[in-house]
Formats: structure tokens, sequence, C-alpha cells
């Protein structure tokens, strides 16, 4: 399962990573990456709708339909692009306009298919979450990405034949996983998932149970992660751009960023899954909270006294509490994702899953451009000050409402 999810990410960022260059030769508008984002960002604000609508099939056969139907349409655009009567700009645009919705149905199936292992154990549970989201890091930011920035330059056809075979590969895989499978094929979680004392809603009432437990900040409410994006959308994409305008290296600058936020996010989920046994979820949660308010503050303090000097010690500064800030949320991310598999496990479970894929999804959009119309790129300040207040008001929140339960009351 979890070479078949390696696969099927880094055969889609390969495509994504082409874009960014695409853009840079001219070939592509500067304004499609704000349309794009834009436009992936409000599909996954529907992970609601969808998550109800897959809720009822195997998490199994929904990942193999999407393999099936990110094959076909990367054939199809190979086939337009040998065939010569459309422009490549309008193949490429179509293709990944087309494929936006793969991530998502993705997201929502590996989810439910993590639900169902914590009603068989707890551990594995914790176990899949931390290894998944750390090989999704490896698999875009280290794997996909990179390589497809890089391959473009000798040709979108080599681009879209990689990403064909890395989704055949993840097929296969996704294929055996399910015929090895005991965990949602026979044996009581299944059937613990289908029968749960928790009925299904409609989307209504759905939405009407969910509501007092979308706002009420906890370890296992999905508005803690959310909060986190927020935060760190208002300046995440800026500050790699205000470093690098006064360096003569600047795609460097953008690139090392890059990397040190995906290794922050690879490790965050890992030491996690080593950390787990010294406290409660809540705990976990509240700790990366301030992790995360510390680093901002941090990082506010170094834009105050040092700007964008680029001298080594300082850059050294700026790319260490990149990768801090990456490991901190990519830590809380988990934590509370596995909370939150606990205190929803059953049959609701599907509807959680999308609802937190919702508002992380419109979380993070209102933060980036919140950080656009504070012109973040040009000076930080004021998007790192709101960043940081959203951050520490959040941990504060969490570590408020811990002091105040009483003696003996459940997680």
């Amino acid at each position: 399962m979890l070479l078949g999810l390696m696969f099927s990410y880094s055969g889609s960022s390969v495509v994504e990573g082409a874009v960014p260059t695409l853009v840079a030769v001219g070939m592509l508008s500067p304004a499609w990456i704000a349309l794009y984002t834009t436009f992936s960002r409000v599909i996954s604000a529907c992970a609601y709708v969808m998550a109800r609508l897959l809720g009822p099939y195997s998490p199994y056969r929904v990942l193999l339909i999407c393999e099936v139907y990110d094959m076909v349409i990367t054939i199809l655009a190979l086939w337009l692009l040998y065939e010569g009567s459309l422009s490549t700009s309008i193949v490429l645009i179509t293709y990944i306009i087309l494929t936006s919705v793969i991530p998502v149905i993705t997201s929502i199936a590996n989810g439910t298919y993590a639900g169902a292992l914590l009603l068989e154990s707890e551990r594995t549970a914790v176990s899949f979450n931390a290894l998944s989201l750390s090989f999704l890091t490896l698999a875009t930011l280290v794997i996909g990405r990179p390589l497809g920035s890089w391959l473009i330059d000798d040709s979108i056809t080599l681009v879209l034949g990689i990403n064909l075979a890395m989704t055949l590969v993840s097929f296969v895989c996704r294929w055996a996983a399910m015929k090895r499978d005991t965990v949602l094929t026979t044996g009581q979680p299944r059937q613990a998932l289908e029968g749960s004392d928790a009925s299904r809603l409609n989307l209504l009432e759905g939405l009407r149970y969910f509501r007092g437990r979308i706002f009420c900040l906890s370890a296992s409410s999905p508005m803690t992660t959310p909060l986190v994006y927020l935060s760190m959308g208002l300046f995440l994409y800026y500050i790699p751009l205000w470093l690098a305008a006064g360096a003569d290296n600047k795609s460097g600058i953008v690139a090392v960023a890059g990397v040190f936020g995906g290794l922050g996010s690879m490790v965050g989920p890992l030491l996690f899954y080593a950390l787990k046994h010294l406290g409660r979820y809540r705990r976990h949660v509240t700790v990366a909270l301030f992790i995360v308010a510390i680093d901002e503050l941090i990082t506010l303090v170094m834009v105050l006294v040092y700007g964008n000097d680029l001298s080594l010690p300082v850059l050294c500064v700026y790319m260490l509490l990149n990768f801090l800030l990456y490991l901190a949320a990519a830590y809380c991310n988990v934590a509370n994702l596995c909370a939150r598999q606990k205190r929803f496990a059953g049959r609701r479970y599907p509807d959680m899953v999308g609802i937190a894929f919702s508002l992380a999804s419109l979380f993070m959009l209102a933060g980036t451009w919140s950080g656009y119309l504070l012109r973040a790129d040009s000076d930080p300040t004021w998007a790192l000050v709101l960043a940081a207040t959203i951050a520490l008001l959040a941990a504060m929140g969490m570590a408020l409402k811990k002091r105040r339960r009483p003696p003996g009351a459940p997680h």
C-alpha cells in the first residue's frame, strides 16, 4: 500500500514539477501558477462531498480506478502531442486540470484505509500514518518535482511517459496489496467499519452533526491542522522569494528552501512515531503548535534585525528555521490525524476525512491570498506577525483547555 502511494504521488509530482520551468521559459503564463493553485484548492475544498460519495466503497477499488483514470488521461495526452493538432500548452493545461481531482480522492481513500487499520490496531494505524506522510513528502518534494523540473528541458513527452510508468507500477503495487490484504477484505475491522453504531447521515445532517466538533479546538478536531496551514500560508511561499530578491542565484535560494522544507516534512511524522509513547495526543499537538509559533516569532526577529542579508550564517539560520517549521507542522499534522482516527473511528470517519481535507485546503488558500495582499514577497513582517499570532493563540487554546479539563476526564 505504501509503495503504491509513493509511486502514485511521484508520477503526479513529475508533471507538477515541470510547470514552473515551463513558466520560466515562457511556454505558460505566470498567472497559471496562481490560477491553478486556486483551482486545486477549490477542488480540495469539495473533499467532504467526495468523501461521502466514496465512503461506501473499498479504498482499494477507489485507488485502482484512480490509477486507471490517470493512465487513460496520460495516454490520451501523449497521443495528442504525437498527433500535433493541439498546441503543447493546451494539452498540458487540460491534462493537469483533468487529473487535479486524483490527489484529493487518493488522500480520502488512504485516510479511510488508515481508519480501518485503527479498528484492528492503533499502533499499526499510527505507523501507517507516519510512514505514509513521510513517503508522500519523499515522493513529491524529493523525487517527483525536481525530476520533472530537470526532465522538461528534454521533452514534455518524456515527463508524461515517466508519469505513465510510475502510475502503472502504482497500480500493480495496489493490486498486489489488495490481494494480500486481511483488513478490508475479511475480518472484524471491516465489519466494524461498516456496522458501526454511528449510522450514516445525509449531507445536511452530517454537517449539523459535525458542526460542534469542527469548531472545538482539540487534539482530534479537524480545525487544528488547518489553523497551522492558515498561519504558514501567510508567508510560506513568499519568504524564499523575498530572500532570493537580493541574490545572484535566485533559483538556488528557492531550491534550497524547498529542500530544507521537504526534509522537515519527512522527519516530522517519523519523529512523532518515535516519541508517541511519551504522552497523549493532546500533549504532542500542543507542543507542536508552540514550536510553530516560536519558530515564526524567531523568523520575525530575524527579518527585523537582519532583513534579507544572505551572509552564510544568516542564511543557515533561515534554512534551519524553515526546516523546523515544516517539521513541527508535519508533526502536528500526524498527531492530529491519529487523534482524529481514534476519536471518530467507525462508519462516520470517512466524513471526517473529507471535512478535515476541505478545511485544510480552504485555510491554506486563505493564508496564501492574505500573504499576497500583505505583500509578503516584498516585506514579510506583517505576515509573520499575523502568522505567529494565529499559531500562538491556537497553542494557548490547547494548553488552557487541558488545564480546565477536570481530573480523570476522557481524552
